[in-house]
C-alpha cells in the first residue's frame, strides 16, 4: 500500500514561510472549516523547519471557562522541551497571567498557537481579547525581529467578530491571514493518482462524502479504503467510516457540526438534505412554527450567514434581491450524513447491516448525482481560474431555473456558463450515468434551451457561439463517439483530469 503524504498547499506553506521568516513579529489569522488541515498545515511547515518547530507552543481552547482555559495553557508550557518555556508555567492562572505569558514568549522569539480561537466569543471567556490586545499592541510596537502568533479558527462569523468588528478590543490588530479551504481538482488528483483510486466512479464517491477535505481521505486511507476494488468502495466506505463502533466519522457530524444547533436550525438542515435546492416558500410551507417566536427565515438566516452550513444560491443573471433562490447544504460531508450515513447508522443499531446499507446505498445513487452536478460547476471555475480548460468564464455563476407560474413553463439547465470575452454561452446537462442522456433527456435538454433564449432578458445570447456539453464521470467511446454525431460535446472526469 502507499504511503500517505502531505498533499497539496504548496501556495499556503510558501505564505506561511513567508510570515514566520519575515524578520518582525506577526499576529496571523488562519481560518477554514473544521477537518480543512490548519493544524496540520503549521505541523508540516514545522517539520520542514526544524528551527521553528522548537518554537512553537500549542494550545487548543477548550469550550469551557476561564480557569479551564488558563490550566490549558499552563499545560502546554509545562510540557515544553525548553525550560525557559516551562519556567513560565507558575505564573499562569487567569487570563491576565495568560496574556501576559504570551508576551513574554513573543518577546523571546517564540510563535504561540491558539487553536480554536472561536471560542473566544463565548461570554465567559471574551474578557480575555481585552488582555490579549493589550499584549498585541506592545508587541505590535516593540520592533522585534522574531517571534509571533497564530489565532486558528473554523466559524468565519465568530472569527470576523472577534479580529474585525470595530467594536472588538483585536480590531484591525492581525498583520497577516490565510484562509484554507477544500483541496481542488488537482490536488485530488495526485491524491487519487498516488493512491492508486483510478476510476471515476471511486473518484465521484469519495468527493460525494469527503469534498476536499483532507483529514477526511487521511481516515479513509487509514481505513485502508484504497485497497478495494472499485464495486466495494461505497458499501465499506459507509460501514467502515460510519457503521462499525470503531469507525472514525460516526460522530463528526454531531460533534463539530451540529453541536450548537437546535430545534428549528437542526430541522431546517434534515429538509433540506431531503429537498435539496427548494425555495424559502417550500421552507416555510414545510417548517413554519407559529408558536415559534423566532421566524423561519431568521434561523434560515443565520445557517447562511453565522455557520456557512447552507448555500442560498441564486440563478445566472439574477442579483441577491431575486425570490428565485434555492438553498442548499454547503458541506458534501454534512449532506451526506444527513441524508445517507446517518439513517444508515440508526438503522444498524436494530438491523443488521446489510439490511442498513441496502436503502442508504439507493439513496447515494441520488446524492451523487447532486454532488457530480456540483463538482462539474467547480471544475468550470477551477479550470478557468487556471487557464487550464476549454472555456473562460466571465460569470462564476452557473446554472440557470425559473420560477413560472405554470409548471409546463418551468426551464432547468444545469449549466449556463458565460464567457463574454469571446461571445460564448455553454450549455451543460449533467448526469451520473452517461446513458442517462438519452433521446428523452436530451430533447427535453433542447426545449429548455430554446426556452431560455427566447426569454426577453437572454435574446442577445441567440447570436453568440452556443456550445451544448453533456457531462458524465466516464463516457465509453461508443456513446461519446454517438452523442458527437449529434452535436453534443462530451466531458468526463478523466478530461478534466488529464487538464491536471
Amino acid at each position: 500500500m502507499p504511503t500517505w503524504h502531505f498533499y497539496g498547499r504548496t501556495g499556503a506553506l510558501a505564505e506561511l514561510r513567508d510570515i514566520v521568516g519575515a524578520g518582525r513579529w506577526f499576529f496571523c489569522r488562519i481560518e477554514g472549516r473544521r477537518r480543512i488541515g490548519k493544524t496540520t498545515l503549521l505541523s508540516q511547515l514545522a517539520l520542514q523547519n526544524p528551527d521553528f518547530g522548537s518554537r512553537i507552543v500549542y494550545m487548543q481552547t477548550p469550550d469551557s471557562d476561564e480557569r479551564d482555559v488558563a490550566a490549558t495553557f499552563r499545560r502546554s508550557l509545562a510540557e515544553s522541551d525548553r525550560d525557559e518555556i516551562k519556567a513560565l508555567a507558575a505564573s499562569v492562572i487567569d487570563f491576565p497571567s495568560m496574556a501576559a505569558a504570551i508576551g513574554q514568549l513573543c518577546r523571546t522569539g517564540m510563535v504561540v498557537v491558539l487553536d480554536e480561537f472561536q471560542y473566544f466569543t463565548r461570554s465567559a471567556l471574551k474578557h480575555f481579547n481585552s488582555f490579549l490586545q493589550a499584549e498585541v499592541d506592545k508587541l505590535r510596537n516593540a520592533a522585534l525581529s522574531a517571534g509571533g502568533l497564530f489565532v486558528l479558527g473554523s466559524l468565519h462569523s465568530d472569527m470576523t467578530a472577534l479580529l474585525e468588528d470595530k467594536a472588538a478590543p483585536l480590531y484591525g490588530r492581525v498583520t497577516r491571514q490565510l484562509k484554507l479551504d477544500h483541496w481542488d481538482f488537482e490536488d485530488l488528483m495526485t491524491v487519487f493518482r498516488h493512491q492508486g483510486i483510478s476510476t471515476p466512479g471511486q473518484w465521484l464517491t469519495l468527493w460525494t462524502f469527503f469534498e476536499g477535505v483532507p483529514k477526511f481521505y487521511a481516515d479513509a486511507y487509514e481505513q485502508r479504503l484504497f485497497e478495494l476494488p472499485p464495486q466495494e468502495l461505497a458499501r465499506e466506505l459507509l460501514t467502515r467510516m460510519f457503521l462499525r463502533g470503531s469507525s472514525p466519522l460516526s460522530e463528526e457530524a454531531d460533534n463539530w457540526f451540529l453541536r450548537e444547533l437546535r430545534g428549528r436550525a437542526v430541522s431546517i438542515l434534515h429538509y433540506l438534505a431531503d429537498h435539496p435546492g427548494c425555495n424559502h416558500a417550500e421552507l416555510v410551507g414545510a417548517l413554519n412554527d407559529p408558536h415559534d417566536s423566532t421566524p423561519l427565515g431568521t434561523h434560515i438566516t443565520r445557517l447562511v450567514t453565522k455557520y456557512g452550513m447552507v448555500d442560498k444560491m441564486h440563478p445566472v443573471f439574477s442579483d441577491s434581491k431575486n425570490r428565485n433562490a434555492r438553498y442548499y447544504i454547503a458541506d458534501n460531508f454534512l449532506k451526506a450524513w444527513l441524508a445517507i450515513a446517518k439513517p444508515a447508522r440508526e438503522a444498524a443499531r436494530l438491523k443488521p447491516i446489510d439490511k442498513a446499507l441496502a436503502p442508504a446505498l439507493k439513496r447515494l445513487e441520488t446524492l451523487e448525482g447532486s454532488a457530480f452536478e456540483k463538482l462539474i460547476r467547480k471544475l468550470h471555475i477551477e479550470m478557468s481560474r487556471k487557464g487550464k480548460g476549454d472555456f473562460e468564464l466571465s460569470s462564476i455563476q452557473l446554472g440557470y431555473w425559473n420560477r413560472p407560474r405554470e409548471a409546463l413553463r418551468s426551464i432547468e439547465i444545469d449549466v449556463v456558463a458565460l464567457d463574454e470575452g469571446r461571445n460564448r454561452v455553454r450549455f451543460g446537462s449533467c448526469k451520473r450515468s452517461a446513458s442517462a442522456h438519452d433521446r428523452a433527456e436530451l430533447a427535453r435538454f433542447e426545449q429548455h434551451i430554446a426556452a431560455f433564449l427566447k426569454a426577453p432578458q437572454h435574446r442577445r445570447l441567440q447570436a453568440w457561439q452556443q456550445e451544448k456539453v453533456l457531462f458524465a464521470p466516464e463516457f465509453d467511446a461508443s456513446i461519446r463517439a454517438e452523442l458527437s454525431a449529434h452535436g453534443y460535446l462530451c466531458r468526463d472526469l478523466r478530461d478534466y483530469s488529464n487538464l491536471v
